[in-house]
């Protein structure tokens, strides 16, 4: 007799959200009330596997290939310097029946460059950009932070900031996700069937009711994704845009009541009913704001500019023809800006002034206590400006800000070395009208070029995920 297999009773979450509960979406907050908040947080899962599935391009020390590969590659510091040059060089070798789009590519490029009196405002409007955590709200969480220290305040907010990330986000996660959608469908055009129906569900993801409607749309892609999977079309280019849409379809949260479930355990770990209230009030403006289309960020020139050149020589047969490498090189700098795994500012300065042009990108660790600085000691900031000059050749500059101190270092081209160390009393000078000193300044040879890693040594320990786990 065969035995009987053993079956054992399923396991029901206790803490997991029930699905067919009527959402009540983002004006429910309002309705929350302060003194009658759950006196019971709910916490996330204890797998510590969860996340491995994901983790295919991580390597055995728990760090992103991709990324580390680009901080180890002394070439992303300067790949965009060099190939901005190439680009307009290969565009004024370009055959005349292309006329038309090479002229509209030099009208950009000339207004690529700024003047030297705009370059703060240029650095402000790269900087508004680089975090939306900024406003009454954020600066009513920091506080409460440095008033409430514990892993339950630090785990509270994380969660707040993570559902009011959602909501900002939604609308960039669909257009990214009919982007996915229609970038594969130009690649499987060969495929009528295939290239139709990607199409169809890319301006399915762009229309009004994407959000409503993500659920089946979302059953849509995943069907789709098998048969293109059992296509003989199916290559290894098509997988790695496969996996792109499944990130980007796994980033949509589409649990509604996320935001107010932060907001009732936040309130559960204020303490007075006037700080609750204060709360409150900060988030249904912020809220408000939100759903009014209120934010709005100064848009970086540069980067609106820099953005239309590569996307037109991009899609430029003869210029990829002539320097595929170009543009890629390009877009592997701008992967170097700010992010979980490069925590640094990333700017983008053209200048040009007396008929010269120079390109320069400065990255910046706000926080650099953890290079050297005592945890008690006043706040040090690294900064590392790499510039090229037209006809002269490419400096690095170095500083550390420790407090009001300045210690500088600029390597020079070997040929200007002597000259440039000169200039010391000069740089001393510019920085009089403000509450900084230049403490120290060192002149040396520009031998080779550094990797991010090389300068900000702190970069390979930082933490490069999220840990989940409470």
């Amino acid at each position: 007799m065969a035995d009987f297999l053993k079956i054992s009773t399923p396991i029901q979450q206790r803490e997991q959200i029930n699905p067919t509960r009527a959402s009540a979406g983002l004006n429910a907050v309002n309705n929350v009330n302060p003194n009658e908040t759950p006196t019971r947080i709910i916490g996330v899962g204890k797998d510590e596997n969860l996340h491995e599935q994901n983790n295919k391009f991580i390597d055995s020390d728990g760090k992103p290939t991709i990324l580390m590969n680009l901080m180890k590659d002394p070439a992303v510091t300067v790949s965009f310097l060099k190939n901005i040059y190439m680009l307009q060089e290969i565009i004024k070798l370009l055959p005349m029946n292309t006329r038309t789009k090479t002229v509209e590519i030099e009208q950009l490029f000339a207004s690529l460059l700024i003047k030297p009196e705009d370059i703060s405002k240029e650095i402000k409007k790269q900087e508004s950009a680089s975090t939306a955590f900024r406003g009454n709200l954020f600066d009513f969480l920091r506080a409460s932070l440095q008033g409430n220290s514990s892993d339950k305040m630090k785990y509270g907010v994380a969660n707040l900031l993570k559902a009011l990330n959602n909501d900002m986000s939604k609308k960039d996660i669909l257009g990214a996700v009919s982007n996915n959608l229609q970038y594969l469908a130009e690649n499987l055009k060969a495929s009528n069937t295939l290239g139709s129906r990607l199409s169809q569900l890319s301006e399915a993801f762009s229309s009004p009711s994407a959000t409503e409607n993500f659920s089946d749309l979302k059953q849509q892609v995943q069907s789709l994704i098998k048969d293109i999977e059992g296509s003989i079309l199916y290559n290894y280019d098509t997988s790695k845009l496969v996996s792109i849409i499944n990130y980007n379809l796994s980033r949509f949260n589409t649990n509604t009541d996320y935001l107010m479930e932060s907001v009732r355990n936040m309130l559960t770990l204020l303490d007075g009913t006037e700080t609750k209230n204060a709360f409150l009030a900060e988030v249904h403006s912020f809220i408000n704001n939100l759903q009014n289309g209120r934010f709005t960020a100064e848009n970086s020139d540069v980067m609106r500019v820099l953005s239309d050149i590569i996307e037109k020589c991009a899609s430029d047969d003869d210029i990829i023809k002539v320097n595929p490498e170009s543009v890629d090189k390009i877009i592997h700098s701008l992967l170097s800006s700010p992010c979980n795994y490069t925590p640094l500012l990333h700017f983008i300065i053209p200048v040009e002034y007396m008929d010269m042009k120079s390109f320069a990108e400065i990255w910046i660790n706000p926080n650099a206590e953890d290079e050297g600085g005592k945890p008690n000691s006043d706040k040090n900031i690294h900064m590392l400006i790499i510039f090229d000059i037209e006809g002269i050749g490419q400096f690095e500059t170095e500083l550390f800000v420790k407090g009001k101190k300045i210690n500088l270092t600029l390597f020079c081209p070997q040929r200007y070395a002597a000259q440039f160390s000169s200039i010391a009393p000069q740089l001393r000078q510019c920085v009089n009208f403000s509450e900084y000193s230049i403490d120290e300044i060192k002149f040396e040879e520009m031998k080779e070029t550094r990797s991010l890693i090389q300068v900000f040594k702190s970069l390979p320990y930082k933490r490069t995920g999220v840990d989940v786990r409470i």
